[in-house]
C-alpha cells in the first residue's frame, strides 16, 4: 500500500454538490488544507485558505457573506474571492500583503470542483463530464458522506465488486457463486483510466432490483467500473437472462449510473460525494425515493466496513495486505495515484 498522506494535488476534487452550497460559508478539508467555499452575490463559487490572516479564525465558523466578500466573525475582517484582504474595520485600508490562500474552482453539473496544486496547472477542460446529472432521460439524486478511512481503501472496494454478495447481502448483493465463482471480469488501463467490466450470467435479482423491476426469472448482469482520479463511475444493470445485454441490447430491465466522487480529506479520512441516476420509472415519486433510500443504505454498509478496516490497518500500518486476482482494478488505480505523486515530487 502507499503510505498514509500521499495523494496528488495537481487534479480536480469534489468538493460539494452545488446545491450544498446557498447563501453561508461551507467548510471542507481536502488533501489537508482547511478550505472554505462560498457565494458571490452574483453566486459564483469562491474557494479560500479557511484561516484569516489575523489571528487565525476559521472565516467558516460564522462567516458572513455579503456582496462579493467573506467577512471573519472574529474581528470583522473582508476578503475578496482572491483572498485579498479588502477591509480591516476601523483602519483606513487593508496592506496588499493581507493575502490569504485561493484555489481554482469550478461548478458543473451539479457538482463544485477544485484544485488544491498549483493554480497555473488548473485545466477546466480536465474535468470529467457527468451529463446524467442534465439529461431529463435520467433521474438522480446526491448522497454525501463522510467516511474515516484512507481514500484509497474506498477505490479498492469500488473497484473490487465481489463484496457485494456478502457486505451488501440485503440490498444489491445477490448470489455469492456469481460475483464471484461464475463471474468473467476484464481490466483495461489506459493513461490515467482504469475500467474493469463484469458480467453476471444468469444470476438471480438482488433485492435492490426487484423494487424497480418485475423480472420473471433469472437476469444477466452488467457492472462496468471506470476509475479516473477523483471519480469512479458503474454503470450497472440487468435484464432478462439470453436478451443479448452482454452484446450492447441493454433497454429494458434495469439501468443505474452511480457516480462515486472521492476526495482525500486527511491521511485517514475522506469525503463520498455519491448520485445515482436511473432511466426508469422518472415520474414515481415512490420509486424515486427507494432507490434513493436504497442507495443510501447500501453506502452506509460500506462506511461500515471500511472503518472498522481503517482501524485495524491503522494498528500495524506497515503490515502488507495480499491482493487477490479481483484486485486488479484496484491496484492500476493505485499506481496511477503514484505516478502522479511521484511526478510532483519530482517537479
Amino acid at each position: 500500500m502507499l503510505p498514509y498522506n500521499i495523494y496528488p494535488r495537481n487534479m480536480w476534487y469534489v468538493a460539494a454538490f452545488a446545491a450544498d452550497l446557498q447563501s453561508g460559508p461551507l467548510a471542507r478539508r481536502v488533501c489537508d488544507q482547511p478550505i472554505v467555499l462560498f457565494r458571490s452575490g452574483t453566486g459564483t463559487v469562491a474557494a479560500l485558505e479557511d484561516r484569516c490572516i489575523h489571528r487565525g479564525m476559521p472565516l467558516s465558523q460564522g462567516g458572513e457573506c455579503a456582496g462579493e466578500i467573506i467577512r471573519c466573525p472574529y474581528h470583522g475582517l473582508e476578503y475578496d474571492a482572491t483572498g485579498q484582504c479588502t477591509k480591516i474595520p476601523g483602519q483606513d485600508k487593508a496592506p496588499p500583503s493581507m493575502r490569504i490562500e485561493s484555489y481554482p474552482v469550478v461548478e458543473r453539473d451539479a457538482l463544485i470542483w477544485i484544485w488544491t496544486g498549483e493554480a497555473a496547472k488548473a485545466d477546466p477542460g480536465a474535468i470529467p463530464a457527468h451529463s446524467y446529472h442534465s439529461d431529463p432521460a435520467w433521474a438522480w439524486s446526491p448522497v454525501f458522506l463522510e467516511i474515516q478511512c484512507d481514500w484509497q481503501l474506498l477505490h479498492d472496494n469500488l473497484l473490487d465488486l465481489t463484496h457485494l454478495a456478502y457486505v451488501h447481502r440485503k440490498t444489491i448483493g445477490g448470489d455469492p457463486d456469481a460475483h464471484t465463482t461464475s463471474a468473467e471480469m476484464k481490466t483495461t488501463r489506459k493513461d490515467k483510466t482504469v475500467l474493469v467490466t463484469r458480467w453476471l450470467r444468469n444470476s438471480n435479482p438482488p433485492p435492490f432490483y426487484k423494487i424497480a423491476h418485475t423480472f420473471p426469472g433469472k437476469i444477466d448482469r452488467w457492472q462496468d467500473t471506470e476509475f479516473v482520479p477523483g471519480l469512479i463511475r458503474i454503470w450497472s444493470g440487468g435484464t432478462d437472462a439470453g436478451t443479448g445485454a452482454f452484446e450492447g441490447k441493454r433497454d429494458g430491465g434495469v439501468q443505474l449510473m452511480g457516480l462515486h466522487a472521492v476526495t482525500p480529506s486527511t491521511a485517514t479520512s475522506c469525503y463520498y460525494h455519491f448520485t445515482v441516476s436511473r432511466n426508469f420509472k422518472l415520474g414515481v415519486p415512490e420509486v424515486h425515493s427507494r432507490v434513493h433510500e436504497g442507495a443510501r443504505a447500501t453506502l452506509l454498509e460500506d462506511k461500515a466496513v471500511l472503518e472498522i478496516q481503517q482501524e485495524r490497518v491503522l494498528e500495524e500500518p506497515k503490515r502488507p495486505l495480499v491482493d487477490t486476482r479481483w484486485d486488479a482494478g484496484g491496484l492500476q488505480a493505485r499506481r496511477i495515484i503514484e505516478t502522479m505523486v511521484a511526478a510532483e515530487a519530482a517537479a
